[in-house]
């Protein structure tokens, strides 16, 4: 028995489920592993990773009984997280329902009008202890409790905002023990076979690209665990779990050059037979860094570019050049490491002319794997109030369609309705990826029979997504 079970709603890529990888939900263990560090009795159910339906929530509401049942929520999970908390209350309405993330802190009124007792807002480490405190030992006043919203008698009341977190190596590893391990796994692209598994090592972002709502949760004030603690944590994935391949999911994991020297050279020195990989801006590496991350076992690192024009880039606040990121290729690929670059098409000034553009730099760039989005404004930006304000979105514009890389187009352009941009998402990856050469260097760089088996069924469906996108307007 649990008192506190903790649900990641299930959530699917679409036609690049193959290509896509299968992460834990960390925020969830952040929060388990600091009820736990409280004194409660914790369970986490990932209904994403673990493929699991409503028979099996409901067996782990039957087994476990909680008092407390949390979801985490992102836009794109928004519809499924409903689902499960009207499994709840309808399987015992004395549970207390609680949900966070980045959907109830950007769009409390409209999450909080399904069956939610309490929201988080922003960092809940500190707020959802402080919250089960009051729900199951009446301890404390529910105004005092920082970072969270509730149904109040005059509409949704919510309390002052949590300060963040600023010495992180404070908080307890992730609770990784009440994850099912054995079931992740990367990118198709970056899967040679080895156990999977992720770590963040810092929270914030001290950039403002228009259309990201990282801030909205851990702010731009950008704090990190200490390099020794990092080390610690893989180490402990590395001997308890015999984790062999990492991926940071910091937004920027070489903002601080020095840290992330630091903690490659913990990893040399430890030995580990391990692999890794890593987001980060294109005006944050150099050579002696990425030949430095190379001894450490960073065999990816993924570069967000977004637009491949220089107007473009300043209308989004990106403080990047095209030139820095030609540069950050190819000192990326020079040095071994996977190079990975991803572009969205779409913003609301954008016609036929921006988005060329951004494919033939995208071509001209010749990252090892290239990722085009279509826009996805998410609640909290400056792109979606942009676009509200606007009236850009699609006209059966639906949170269901809140994917990462989309099922279709939710906006439309100033120039470019929504079905075009479908057209022109499709012909972006048709370009870059049926280029003969860059077909015959991906086959032979495949590792294994898995590896290419794998891939293969990836680009199979990511071929016919591109397909059904181009045959939207018949064109060129």
């Amino acid at each position: 028995m649990a008192d506190v079970l903790l649900v990641a709603p299930p959530f699917s890529y679409g036609a690049l489920d193959e290509a896509s990888p299968r992460s834990p939900n960390l925020g969830i263990a952040c929060v388990a592993a600091t009820l736990e560090k409280a004194g409660y009795s914790v369970k986490v159910l990932d209904m994403f990773a673990t493929a699991s339906d409503r028979q099996r929530l409901l067996n782990a509401l039957g087994r476990e009984k909680p008092s407390v049942v949390g979801v985490s929520i992102v836009t794109a999970t928004f519809d499924s997280a409903n689902k499960i908390l009207d499994a709840v209350k309808a399987f015992d309405s004395s549970i207390t329902t609680i949900a966070g993330g980045p959907h109830v802190t950007t769009m409390a009124e409209e999450a909080m009008k399904g069956k939610i007792d309490y929201g988080v807002i922003g960092e809940g480490d500190y707020s959802a202890v402080e919250l089960v405190d009051f729900i199951t030992k009446k301890k404390g006043k529910l105004e005092d409790i920082k970072g969270i919203c509730y149904k109040g008698k005059n509409g949704l009341a919510k309390t002052k905002g949590r300060e963040f977190i600023k010495n992180l190596d404070e908080l307890p590893f992730p609770a990784y023990h009440l994850l099912p391990m054995d079931s992740y796994r990367p990118y198709a692209a970056l899967d040679v076979g080895r156990k999977f598994s992720c770590m963040i090592t810092s929270r914030g972002c001290p950039f403002r690209c228009v259309y990201c709502n990282s801030s909205q949760i851990f702010g731009h004030l950008w704090r990190c665990q200490s390099a020794e603690r990092t080390l610690e944590e893989m180490q402990m994935l590395y001997e308890k779990y015999r984790i062999r391949h990492i991926y940071f999911q910091d937004d920027e994991f070489t903002v601080n050059t020095k840290r992330a020297e630091k903690i490659c050279n913990l990893i040399i020195e430890s030995r580990m037979d391990i692999i890794w990989e890593c987001l980060t801006r294109v005006n944050s590496v150099n050579d002696n860094l990425l030949r430095k991350m190379r001894r450490a076992g960073c065999r990816s690192i993924a570069y967000g570019i977004e637009a491949g024009y220089e107007e473009g880039l300043k209308l989004v606040n990106k403080q990047i050049t095209l030139e820095q990121a030609e540069a950050a290729i190819k000192l990326t690929k020079k040095n071994k490491i996977m190079a990975r670059a991803s572009f969205i098409i779409g913003f609301p000034w954008e016609g036929e002319a921006e988005v060329r553009k951004t494919i033939n730099f995208a071509k001209k760039l010749d990252a090892d794997i290239t990722y085009f989005n279509t826009l996805t404004p998410y609640p909290g930006t400056q792109v979606f109030e942009e676009i509200k304000r606007k009236n850009l979105f699609a006209e059966d514009f639906d949170l269901k369609n809140y994917i990462s890389h989309g099922t279709k187009p939710l906006i439309r352009t100033e120039k470019l309705s929504s079905e075009e941009l479908s057209y022109w998402n499709g012909k972006a990856y048709f370009e870059l990826y049926m280029r003969p050469g860059y077909l015959a260097r991906k086959l032979f760089e495949m590792r294994n029979f898995n590896n290419l088996k794998r891939n293969i069924k990836a680009g199979i469906g990511l071929l016919k997504l591109a397909r059904k996108r181009t045959s939207v307007v018949k064109k060129e």
